[in-house]
């Protein structure tokens, strides 16, 4: 128990300035990190388009409050400009901040859980060198900043397992409150924040006070978030979005098994039900490989053809004075319902035609649009060419078919690296790694699976799961799965006197 005193002999920020391997990790990164830039915005001088991309300008532009995506990333873009408004400053800017939470993210490792010198190192080169950031940077999307802000609230997160205060508890919930605010995969977030806070050693008025600063943020979001959405749309949600997904992820299922229902279909879903079935019917007429939804998708949340689409295009057909967004959200809940109301009817069809394949995903993602340059297209639409000031709309990547092969690789390589982590983390269990090491530490590592366990569920459960949205989940398991697989291999050749590789040097010196 004398492990838990938990004494360094430097503060993180003389430690961090004055360490010789850190001087070494931060010298080569940085040198790094500059000339793949470099090299990168010579390969492609223009960011990457997706359909996402003209809705967070839209927003931007107009300083919306609600959008049909979060608006933090919206109101990122905003900030920015005031500073740059060209696309290579974006770029830059969201490349930087996920480098820089990726380093801040190992040093927090290496001084709180001090693994072997040689495990951090190469857990840094694949890191910092991973090409993959430059692709997810380049976006103009959400997804380079949602995973530097996740790994800020995971970094600052395990901080606050091993120094509690107040200071950083209202970081971690402006942190918090940020990633909250630029994509629905952070719902999960607040009851990981909220739990470590309340299993932290405290009194009860100090626990109350630390989970005020967590999340106080957060739930004053939620309130001016439904406020606005009320206002504008005359609707009591947080997410629109999230009634459209569950009908999209039910209409995958049934796709298989229409026009079959097992009750009788309510009056208020009975038009949108008969233009499903409809649909589908039209569908199944086309071989499996030239269905526009043989792989879970986009379709049946964004084509027009789709039943989501035409149900709202023929409910508003005669009204061309309601705005879009107030549309789009007013049908949502109906959405909602009508998902429920299907998966309800076919759990087991939603769990083999949705879950598995999903799950698959989860485990291989589909590289989607990281898998072409600008969606295949050689221009961009007119919200980009005046927010970026482009002269013409026309753009152009490395390649003269706008195919990205690099990130091809990566999802098998995520796919290797989750063998990796599950078979650290059963070798770790075997080995009674659990018993050798600090309590501080064992939290850790409970908090770890347990973001690893709840983002899985999300995963695959919310959304068809695409490679762009797991690069937090690929950078947090392939450190940890590095370090619990150093232990294993340490651990087959120590002795049972000698200290447990994972327990912090320092402080063991200290003592």
């Amino acid at each position: 128990m004398i492990f838990e005193k938990n004494i360094f002999p430097k503060t993180f920020k003389d430690w961090t300035w004055k360490d010789n391997e850190n001087k070494i990790i931060l010298f080569f990164s940085t040198v790094s990190v500059l000339c793949l830039f470099y090299i990168f915005k010579n390969c492609y001088p223009f960011p990457n388009f997706l359909p996402d991309s003209y809705s967070y300008l839209e927003a931007a532009k107009e300083n919306w409050n609600i959008n049909m995506w979060p608006v933090g990333y919206s109101k990122f873009l905003r900030f920015i400009s005031v500073f740059n408004h060209t696309d290579k400053g974006l770029f830059f800017v969201q490349y930087i901040i996920l480098e820089s939470s990726i380093l801040f993210f190992i040093l927090t490792i290496r001084y709180l859980l001090n693994p072997d010198k040689w495990t951090i190192r190469i857990v840094a080169i694949l890191l910092v060198l991973n090409p993959l950031w430059l692709y997810v940077s380049n976006f103009v999307s959400s997804d380079a900043l949602f995973a530097s802000m996740s790994l800020l609230w995971l970094t600052t997160l395990i901080w606050i397992i091993y120094h509690p205060g107040k200071d950083l508890l209202l970081l971690h919930g402006l942190i918090l409150f940020f990633v909250f605010s630029i994509r629905y995969n952070a719902l999960y977030y607040p009851i990981i924040s909220a739990i470590v806070v309340l299993f932290n050693k405290d009194s009860i008025k100090n626990k109350s006070l630390h989970l005020s600063l967590v999340l106080v943020p957060v739930l004053v979001f939620l309130g001016c978030t439904i406020m606005e959405y009320r206002e504008k749309t005359n609707t009591t949600q947080y997410s629109p979005f999230g009634g459209w997904q569950m009908a999209s992820n039910a209409l995958y299922m049934y796709a298989h098994v229409s026009p079959k229902t097992t009750e009788t279909v309510p009056p208020k879903l009975q038009t949108l039900h008969n233009i499903t079935v409809k649909h589908l019917d039209s569908l199944n007429h086309l071989r499996y490989d030239k269905r526009p939804d043989n792989e879970l998708g986009i379709y049946y949340l964004w084509d027009e053809k789709a039943p989501l689409k035409s149900y709202l295009i023929t409910k508003y057909k005669n009204d061309s004075i309601t705005p879009y967004l107030k549309r789009w959200a007013k049908v949502a809940t109906l959405y909602n319902q009508y998902g429920t109301w299907l998966i309800k009817q076919f759990p087991v069809e939603f769990t083999k035609y949705y879950v598995l394949p999903n799950l698959i995903n989860y485990y291989a993602p589909n590289p989607e649009f990281l898998g072409f340059y600008n969606m295949g297209r050689d221009s961009v639409d007119a919200g980009a060419v005046q927010w970026f000031g482009y002269k013409t709309n026309k753009v152009h990547g490395f390649s003269k078919d706008n195919k990205i092969t690099l990130t091809q690789i990566f999802p098998p390589l995520l796919a290797i690296i989750n063998i990796f982590f599950f078979t650290g983390l059963w070798g770790f269990i075997f080995l009674n790694g659990f018993k050798e090491i600090p309590s501080l530490y064992r939290k850790t590592l409970y908090v770890l699976i347990s973001i690893w366990i709840f983002n899985l569920l999300f995963s695959v459960f919310a959304s068809p799961i695409v490679l762009r949205y797991q690069v937090f989940p690929f950078i947090f398991t392939l450190s940890f799965g590095g370090i619990l697989l150093s232990f294993m291999i340490r651990k087959s050749f120590i002795t049972p006197t000698e200290k447990s590789p994972l327990v912090n040097k320092d402080i063991a010196a200290a003592l």
